[in-house]
């Protein structure tokens, strides 16, 4: 400590030193005793630990409550020291106690781990659960890292009304999934302490006591438990309201009101369960079971819309029988109304099957609930003899043998189609309206639409035969394999034919029943008749996964989508790239040949002609090998725009004159000639036929605006003017070109001057005169065919030294007022 300022001169302690050295040694003393308080507080950490929570106290029960009381008692606890509720300095720690006691007695295997070891992870030691002495560090713990936690703190709007509704992820996908076919359903996604569920909840509990008597699925799924659920529907807030058709699910995204609501489950069902029948239509519709094999229901009901309960059920037995709606009260259904003497005041259900002068079936009441038309329903799925149109109606009508002494018939009669439904038929379902036991069930069969299966049950005989056959038939344990029997060979509905039928259906039903059926064959499935065809199929699927993209993914789980739609965008943009690279980069185009011109042509230059882009391999020493060509590309109407007209502003296209003869030759020296300027990105190479572009040249040649002329007498009589070896650099924006003239044209000192280069020594150069372009005769041809190609590739000597007057821009230019056209 400072000399000036010690306990013994400053008598009334370190506040009464105002010395800088006392205010210094004040300020460490007082520094120092910090340091010692915190060194305190942290050896006596342990002191706090010996403060003991009991979970079962802070929540007020008793070890044996069950998880029914422990949830109750923590509602109310955390309802009631809630720190927005309540102002009292401890109801924040209060809070966090009662929330971390429920956190533990609600998960068994914590409270067992609890009960024995005297804390939640199960480590043996310490009986006593250390308490929140580091209280803002736990906060920040429960608040941010453990979500099951922070879910608890907010969140407590779902009541007890909800708990028998709540759904798991597996229940949903056995239960839900597959009864969704059947009937709609609405879900709820909720979450404990979610006050903004809590302004949904009376209207959630009436939509439920509505809808849910009348079949409609009720779900609540608490999204503080079922994460993997909720990724699986796509659902990212709560709270949520969804529904879920045919394994689909759609959002509601309306205000939660009773209307909205409701028109969000009609828009769930199908747009037209029920046919709207009227005077003009019923009897149409009652007969029309004889195209879709269904019953029909006639629903009288005094409402202009059809009832929901109606809806649902319709929706539900959809696969079996047909439904309409007839309003009462109206001049549209008097008719229908006095024929069936129906009252209008009354709720009537009908059924009709192959009979639409009577019905099958009808049931009349003034509220008629929704288990009473289930029942009435399931009694009437089928027609007195449907038909065998698909693998499940099969199994259903003619069920698997349970038991050894079963007694469950099928009687099929297997009839043509051509037939129809004509006196044979009648018979038979007139024979099935008087036996109606419940062991016998009476179906037909179309040979024509399922030939295996009547195939494995008539003898090769009869397989063929015109005639209607009867065939009785049980089905075993063995899935697939039954027991049969020709009963009737020929059936033509005559009353001979229903008595040998009694008898032979009595001796079946009899004692001795199972040994009359004295044949078994295992069956193949049915076709499915109304199965719609394949590109349909491919059609509704197709258009069904798109919607559902669109409902679920570009709507509502546009996070999932991002990946998608930002590898879409990056193919667009790919694709966007490379097309203007393309149109403003180099043309690269192929000429396709005439057949007639393919024909002129020897054998020898198809085969080298099969890309007119030429590329053609240098060997030179002092390059690379990737460096190693010249492209030379064909000038052709084709690519005559790009190449030339619409060349653009700096480039120059390098063009050299051959003809057929002459052009194996002559590219190769061009190549050879150019070579040492490919440097040059702006300069493009080209060769153009004379054979056929002849009439081209001729008019460039003859626009070139200047003084001097292009052509003398001397060239005009050389090659009959046919430009063999001409090399023009055609500057396409700028409309000019430069000319080089073959050596061997004129003489060395002419055609040297005019190509702007200097004359050389010794006269005309070796090869001296024109080169011979056509021979008498093969014979001659073969002779002279190396010294015609010398003397051709000559044509080009000096190009190189022309090219380097080119790009020093010294070369005289001809100036055209337009490019000619190029045919």
């Amino acid at each position: 400590m400072a000399a000036g300022c010690s306990l013994a001169t400053c008598p009334c302690g370190l506040s009464s030193c105002v010395s800088p050295d006392c205010e210094m040694a004040g300020l460490q003393l007082a520094s120092f005793g910090r340091l010692l308080m915190l060194s305190v507080f942290l050896l006596n950490i342990p002191l706090h630990h010996g403060i003991e929570f009991d979970p079962y106290r802070s929540l007020g029960v008793g070890k044996s409550a069950t998880q029914a009381e422990i949830k109750k008692a923590y509602k109310q606890l955390a309802r009631e020291w809630h720190p927005d509720k309540n102002k009292d300095p401890k109801a924040e720690d209060q809070f966090i106690q009662i929330i971390k006691a429920y956190e533990i007695l609600s998960n068994e295997e914590r409270r067992s781990n609890f009960d024995k070891y005297g804390n939640a992870d199960g480590q043996p030691g310490n009986l006593q659960h250390p308490q929140h002495h580091f209280r803002s560090f736990q906060k920040y713990d429960s608040f941010f890292f453990d979500d099951s936690f922070f879910q608890f703190q907010f969140n407590s709007a779902r009541d007890s009304f909800d708990d028998k509704y709540l759904l798991h992820f597996s229940q949903y996908m056995t239960q839900v999934v597959p009864d969704s076919y059947k009937k709609p359903y609405l879900i709820k996604v909720t979450s404990d302490w979610c006050f903004s569920c809590i302004h949904i909840e009376p209207i959630w509990k009436e939509m439920v006591q509505e809808f849910e008597p009348l079949g409609l699925g009720i779900g609540v799924i608490d999204s503080g438990y079922e994460r993997r659920l909720l990724a699986h529907l796509g659902v990212y807030q709560h709270p949520a309201i969804v529904g879920v058709i045919n394994g689909r699910v759609t959002f509601f995204k309306n205000t939660v009101i009773r209307e909205h609501l409701r028109q969000f489950v009609e828009n769930l069902l199908p747009s037209n369960p029920l046919e709207q029948v009227t005077n003009r239509n019923y009897i149409r519709f009652l007969s029309a079971w004889e195209q879709d094999n269904k019953p029909r229901a006639l629903i009288f009901h005094q409402k202009s819309a059809v009832p929901m309960l109606y809806k649902l059920i319709a929706f539900q037995f959809r696969d079996y029988v047909k439904f309409g709606s007839v309003e009462t009260g109206t001049e549209m259904t008097e008719e229908i109304l006095a024929r069936y003497s129906i009252s209008g005041s009354t709720s009537t259900m009908m059924i009709f099957k192959e009979n639409v002068d009577k019905p099958a079936d009808i049931i009349q009441a003034k509220g008629l609930r929704k288990q009473i038309i289930d029942e009435f329903i399931s009694a009437n799925k089928f027609l007195l003899a449907p038909r065998l149109t698909n693998q499940k109606h099969f199994e259903y009508l003619c069920p698997l043998k349970q038991y050894r002494h079963q007694k469950r018939y099928c009687v099929l009669l297997i009839i043509r189609e051509k037939d129809g439904l004509q006196a044979a038929y009648r018979s038979f379902v007139s024979f099935a309206s008087v036996n109606t036991q419940e062991s016998l069930r009476f179906v037909y069969i179309y040979p024509e639409r399922q030939p295996a299966f009547v195939n494995a049950l008539l003898p090769p005989t009869l397989r063929n035969s015109p005639t209607p056959h009867i065939v009785t038939l049980q089905q075993s344990s063995t899935p697939g394999k039954v027991f049969f029997k020709l009963l009737v060979i020929e059936w033509n509905g005559n009353e001979d034919d229903k008595m040998q039928l009694f008898n032979e259906l009595n001796q079946l039903t009899g004692i001795g029943g199972h040994a009359f059926l004295s044949h078994d064959v295992v069956l193949p499935e049915l076709n499915d008749e109304f199965a719609p065809m394949f590109l349909l199929r491919w059609l509704y699927a197709m258009t069904d996964y798109a919607s559902q993209i669109w409902e679920s993914g570009f709507t509502q789980n546009w996070r999932e989508m991002m990946p998608l739609i930002s590898l879409l965008f990056s193919v667009v943009f790919i694709l966007f790239g490379a097309f203007v690279i393309q149109a403003f980069g180099e043309p690269n185009d192929v000429e396709s040949r005439s057949d007639s011109e393919k024909e002129e042509e020897p054998a020898t230059d198809k085969i080298q002609e099969a890309s007119k882009k030429q590329q053609i391999n240098i060997t030179r020493n002092s390059r690379s090998p990737e460096q190693s060509f010249v492209e030379v590309t064909e000038l052709t109407y084709i690519n005559y725009t790009s190449n030339l007209v619409r060349l653009m502003p700096g480039n120059i296209n390098v063009l050299v004159v051959v003809t057929d003869a002459t052009k194996n030759a002559l590219i190769q020296k061009f190549a050879y000639e150019v070579y040492p300027v490919t440097w040059n990105k702006s300069l493009h190479f080209s060769f153009l036929n004379l054979s056929k572009h002849h009439g081209w040249l001729a008019d460039l040649l003859e626009f070139a605006q200047d003084p001097a002329r292009i052509s003398s007498v001397q060239d005009e009589s050389c090659h009959d003017q046919n430009y063999i070896g001409y090399v023009l650099a055609l500057n396409g924006h700028r409309k000019y070109f430069c000319l080089f003239k073959p050596e061997l044209c004129n003489g060395t000192e002419n055609s040297s001057t005019q190509n702007g280069l200097e004359p050389t020594e010794g006269g005309n150069g070796p090869g001296e005169g024109a080169p011979a372009m056509e021979t008498n005769s093969p014979h001659q041809a073969r002779r002279s065919s190396n010294s015609s190609v010398k003397r051709t590739k000559q044509l080009l000597n000096r190009l190189n030294l022309w090219m380097d007057r080119l790009l020093e821009g010294i070369l005289q230019r001809y100036y055209v007022p337009c490019w000619p056209e190029l045919h």
